[in-house]
């Protein structure tokens, strides 16, 4: 038995209120790069290929950008303790690698923007720091290649000339504008006077190719036109037609005379330099309170133009189509829930997405994490969720006295609740009818319902007690305790066996027709057992489980055999979050990098 990748579904770019997110866009692959979390992404708009780079450890990434060097397939990211990353990337047999090239310790805080010249050789970084708030290096040694000076506060865009004579610009807090001449590089000019003060110029660009214009726009909804050369102020770009209702967060230009930016007022505008005037306009519709805000944008090949929305959607334009092409929905934040057939999931901010259908459906049902879903009804997705409530397809059905801190569904249209950590209750997940309750003696950690059954771990005992689903104050508990904290728990589908894990990252396996230990050697994860789920099988045999762990790994385990394992590590970054059986042969997996990933296990 082995495991293989099979698909990605990759997290949305990361996003926050009032700040810029840059992403970049790669004409000989035609992808886009952005961050995600502590990952960087490449995601390729022609198919469902997808790289993730996840070599910056602990830190979040804030900017990926990509070499322009044509098929060098090299990127630089930056993260917020101020480190950035040259990595390539390559595939073989399906099979993609990411390589390290270089890493350097650039700034003393975050990475807010990163320039590659046109030759692929320099690199322009900014952001925050003590004593500097940007450097220009050459990227395969590190050498220091001239100096970023006269900004104040941090700088939060950066950009080359991509042709000679070489130039760059940085825009900053403080609401300047600052050119250079290189390399080396060194300060040229600086304008303090066409941005409002007190205001945040958040993105420049020089226009492709002959570098003519540079762009800048910032939070005082002003589109500043510069001499590409010089770096002299040339003119306002704007139409006296159309009003810019929220500050501007992006800029990119489609080819030498026209460009596209993107706002807080929820529209992305093409613009030409020369006229100047708003040449289209495209809104995107609100889906939660100021998640449509546009904090960033790309212009691709074939007039195509890639938005991205506060909410973490990407929206695809077409020049000369007044409507959004489409828009690609996903998780940015860590996944908590998750169900197959069909498949939902659930994230730590609340939002369930539907992804069954040619469309992907999000939804934000909550406003807190999402601790169980349950699809089995069809037409009907209940939640529940650390904000205190049950809601089926987002309709509040049951409203909790105290958290509701864990949760199982049996995939039958039930759904037990442990709430305050001691009162447990078994509830109709559509309907929200409360049809069992008890209140337990002590705290539970961990639960899991099946059928007739419920398994109740003991966060103090680390015992497991076995409950009668429809008598609650039928139960018994089993002699043998865990090694530490129960963490999950799954009771096979005949209800034969409890696999129990705890947050050590070991495993007990008990036998319920005799009440005893079946095995105690699965223990091959390292950190917390955060899922178990038992293989589905046509002859009812109950051999295998598949679990997921802390420790980014996918075991699994074999009840004959339970030395032998099939592993799968690193799996998710930062955790694997809950793993479930598709079929027979296909194991879908969520984590704490937003990733959803489809397995294929081979019998050998």
């Amino acid at each position: 038995m082995s495991i293989t990748l099979k698909n990605i579904i990759p997290p949305q770019p990361s996003t926050e209120r009032n700040f810029s997110t840059h992403i970049d866009y790669d004409e000989a692959t035609n992808s886009i790069a952005y961050p995600s979390g502590r990952n960087a992404f490449i995601r390729s708009l022609d198919n469902d290929s997808v790289v993730q780079f996840t070599g910056h450890g602990s830190s979040n990434v804030n900017v990926v950008k990509f070499s322009p060097i044509k098929n060098s397939q090299y990127l630089c990211s930056g993260d917020a303790s101020g480190k950035v990353i040259v990595w390539g990337w390559s595939s073989n047999d399906d099979v993609v690698e990411t390589i390290v090239k270089a890493e350097y310790q650039a700034l003393a805080g975050p990475i807010l923007d990163i320039s590659w010249d046109f030759e692929g050789k320099r690199l322009c970084i900014v952001g925050e720091g003590r004593e500097q708030y940007g450097i220009f290096i050459s990227w395969d040694s590190g050498n220091s290649l001239g100096e970023i000076s006269g900004h104040s506060k941090r700088i939060n865009s950066c950009h080359f000339k991509q042709s000679r004579p070489m130039r760059c610009m940085t825009v900053s807090d403080d609401g300047s504008a600052v050119f250079y001449q290189g390399p080396p590089f060194k300060f040229t000019a600086s304008d303090r006077i066409h941005h409002d003060q007190g205001k945040f110029i958040r993105d420049v660009e020089f226009s492709p190719n002959s570098g003519d214009y540079a762009v800048s726009v910032g939070s005082d909804r002003k589109i500043c036109c510069f001499d590409g050369k010089t770096g002299e102020f040339i003119k306002y770009i704007e139409d006296p037609n159309e009003t810019i209702e929220g500050g501007l967060f992006a800029v990119s230009w489609v080819d030498e005379k026209r460009f596209v930016t993107a706002s807080a007022d929820a529209a992305v505008r093409l613009w030409s330099v020369e006229e100047p005037k708003c040449l289209q306009k495209w809104l995107i519709p609100e889906s939660i309170p100021y998640g449509n805000q546009q904090i960033g944008v790309i212009a691709a090949k074939d007039e195509q133009v890639v938005s991205l929305s506060l909410d973490g959607s990407l929206n695809f334009f077409k020049i000369g189509n007044d409507t959004v092409v489409k828009t690609i929905v996903g998780h940015n934040k860590g996944i908590t829930a998750l169900t197959v057939n069909p498949l939902v999931s659930g994230s730590y901010d609340g939002r369930v997405i539907e992804w069954e259908g040619t469309q992907p459906k999000a939804n934000y049902y909550h406003n807190n994490l999402i601790v169980a879903i349950d699809s089995s009804t069809k037409g009907c997705i209940s939640t529940v969720s650390w904000d205190d409530t049950l809601k089926t397809n987002g309709v509040t059905k049951f409203e909790f006295n105290d958290q509701p801190s864990i949760a199982s569904a049996d995939g039958t249209g039930s759904i037990a609740v442990i709430a305050g950590g001691v009162t447990l209750s078994i509830f109709n997940s559509e309907t929200g009818e409360v049809l069992n309750s008890i209140e337990l003696d002590r705290p539970a950690s961990a639960i899991d319902l099946h059928k007739d059954l419920v398994a109740v771990g003991y966060e103090h005992s680390n015992i497991i007690e076995i409950f009668k689903a429809t008598e609650l104050t039928n139960s018994y508990k089993l002699n043998t305790a865990l090694q530490a904290k129960p963490s999950c728990i799954s009771i096979s589908p005949s209800g034969r066996y409890v696999a129990a894990g705890d947050v050590s990252g070991k495993i007990i396996l008990y036998d319920l027709e005799n009440k005893d230990v079946k095995t105690t050697r699965w223990s091959f994860h390292t950190s917390k057992i955060n899922c178990i789920t038992w293989r589905p099988s046509e002859d009812g045999e109950e051999n295998h489980v598949v679990t997921g762990s802390l420790d980014t790994n996918i075991f699994i385990y074999s009840v004959e055999r339970p030395m032998k394992i099939v592993k799968y590590l690193n799996a998710h970054k930062d955790g694997v979050s809950v793993v479930q059986w598709k079929d027979t042969d296909t194991i879908v997996s969520a984590g704490a990098d937003a990733c959803i990933k489809e397995w294929s296990v081979e019998t050998q």
